[in-house]
């Protein structure tokens, strides 16, 4: 497979923006993030971050069941599902 070779410069504040390509190859985009790894050989691996890092600010977010008694939650998810009670 034929190496393929990207350039990004950095701003002022140390800032890079990634070549489309590369966020495309690594399938990030806006917001998520990315992780950097330094080789014993000093060389720098960049990959993108673990889903669960990724979606660590989602967890929790709207809550449906937040402060409800297991049987409200119950009764909630039943008319969700469509259950018929028999």
């Amino acid at each position: 497979m034929k190496s393929k070779e990207f350039v990004a410069r950095l701003t002022s504040k140390n800032q890079m923006t990634l070549p489309k390509g590369v966020s495309a190859l690594l399938n990030v985009g806006p917001g998520d993030s990315v992780r950097f790894e330094v080789e014993q050989d000093g060389s720098i691996v960049l990959l993108p971050a673990p889903v669960r890092e990724r979606l660590a600010p989602l967890v929790g977010r709207n809550r449906r069941g937040a402060g409800k008694s297991p049987a409200a939650i119950d009764a909630e998810l039943r008319e969700i599902r469509g259950d018929i009670e028999v």
